[in-house]
């Protein structure tokens, strides 16, 4: 009996022993389990930081190449301002002189016409002073020769004159003043001049002012008609009187005839 509860302590004590050598091995699984978690842990921390610190860098890098990019375009955009000021700078000094340049062109163009002119005003004055008391035909002459002068010079400059009777009426040279019949000239040329018009250098600086004819009056066109119709009455009557003729010169052949 006591043998074998001897045994069945020792079987116990085994089994014990072999509970704690299990407890142990299952704490030694758990503590390299919760090691392998804790350096996994670790590892994700590492690559974690890794990857920020990467993105930091091409952050850093992005921005740095945008401040370059920046600098680069504020040279672009300082340059560009300051050619363009620049060339303000020069139309504007261009634009002055070209105004300049224009008014003394003007002032050259218009004291060579003054010039011209003054010639004219010179024979007005030898004609009211060396023709007094003179007969109306040499002062008509002198004036004549004076205007044809003053013309030439008129005509030299640029100037031409337009408007004639019998021309077609044309709305962007003649103002038509009124509408008038004309038995000669027909509708819609021009039957009289009241101002003559001009052009200077081929722009119209002045338009013709004109009366226009409507062409005939009716009163006119019904004598016109009644003109015709009795040229033909006639012309029938004699063509009746000639037929008469010839039937009486027949009849009378015809008994000359039968007589012999």
């Amino acid at each position: 009996m006591k043998e074998r509860d001897i045994k069945n302590q020792e079987k116990e004590q085994n089994n014990l022993e072999n509970l704690k050598e299990d407890n142990k091995n299952n704490m030694q699984e758990k503590n390299s389990d919760s090691s392998q978690q804790k350096d996994n842990k670790d590892i994700s921390l590492d690559k974690k930081e890794n990857a920020v610190n990467l993105e930091d860098d091409a952050h850093k890098k992005e921005t740095e190449n945008l401040k370059i990019q920046i600098n680069e375009l504020q040279e672009k955009l300082n340059y560009s301002n300051d050619k363009y000021l620049r060339l303000m700078a020069e139309f504007d000094n261009f634009k002055r002189r070209s105004i300049r340049e224009f008014e003394a062109l003007v002032e050259q163009a218009n004291e060579k016409l003054i010039k011209d002119l003054i010639e004219v005003r010179e024979n007005f004055e030898r004609a009211f002073t060396k023709h007094e008391g003179a007969d109306l035909t040499s002062l008509f002459e002198g004036i004549k020769m004076t205007y044809g002068k003053f013309d030439n010079i008129l005509r030299k400059h640029g100037l031409e004159v337009f408007g004639e009777v019998s021309q077609e009426f044309d709305p962007n040279l003649h103002d038509a003043l009124m509408k008038a019949p004309h038995e000669e000239i027909k509708e819609n040329h021009i039957i009289e001049v009241c101002e003559k018009g001009y052009k200077l250098k081929g722009k119209i600086i002045k338009h013709a002012k004109v009366i226009v004819s409507s062409g005939k009056s009716q009163k006119q066109e019904n004598e016109k008609l009644e003109e015709k119709k009795s040229q033909e009455e006639t012309v029938f009557e004699v063509s009746l009187n000639k037929d008469d003729n010839q039937n009486t010169v027949l009849e009378n052949n015809n008994k000359e005839n039968n007589i012999n």
